[in-house]
């Protein structure tokens, strides 16, 4: 039965898909294997959001922490605080950025990477952004090495999870 079914199939003459539906498809096809900027940033923002509020258990970032106590500030403060800034900087964006190259789309991923300097830029200003205007203490010269620490650790760490994702999902 399976196999008559099949030559019925191949003997069937050829129907080519009205114009409309092929240009739909191709179109959704390029949005799909393209995906804007923006898309992708919101969808890091939305990231962000989530790891980002788990990052402030371990480390507060300008005294916002659901918790008391110094957490990871405690060990860096250690060596002085621009280390401090720069290290709680870096890990308050190295979380965001690690999970978003493991659970992007990796489409989605290289449309990131292609403008990283400009949304991990942006990201870091926005957090501080979030900070300043829920009431925290910023300090300007030590919010400088904050985002410093911020836009590296994300950089870095954007890096390193596309090569981690490379390594994982893509062994030849």
């Amino acid at each position: 039965m399976k196999m008559r079914d099949f030559e019925e199939f191949q003997k069937a003459e050829s129907v080519a898909p009205p114009i409309v539906i092929s240009e739909r498809i191709l179109a959704r096809v390029h949005r799909d294997l393209n995906p804007g900027a923006w898309t992708v940033f919101l969808k890091l923002v939305a990231i962000h959001a989530v790891v980002g509020g788990i990052t402030l258990l371990f480390c507060p970032q300008f005294g916002v922490s659901p918790f008391r106590g110094m957490g990871l500030m405690g060990l860096l403060m250690r060596f002085g605080d621009q280390v401090c800034m720069m290290g709680c900087g870096a890990f308050f964006m190295a979380g965001s950025l690690l999970m978003a190259s493991l659970f992007l789309r990796p489409e989605e991923v290289r449309a990131l990477r292609r403008l990283e300097v400009l949304q991990v830029c942006s990201l870091a200003l926005l957090s501080i952004g979030f900070f300043v205007c829920f009431g925290s203490a910023v300090i300007g010269g030590l919010a400088l090495f904050w985002v410093l620490g911020s836009i590296l650790g994300g950089l870095g760490t954007l890096e390193l999870g596309w090569a981690l994702r490379q390594r994982l999902f893509y062994k030849s």
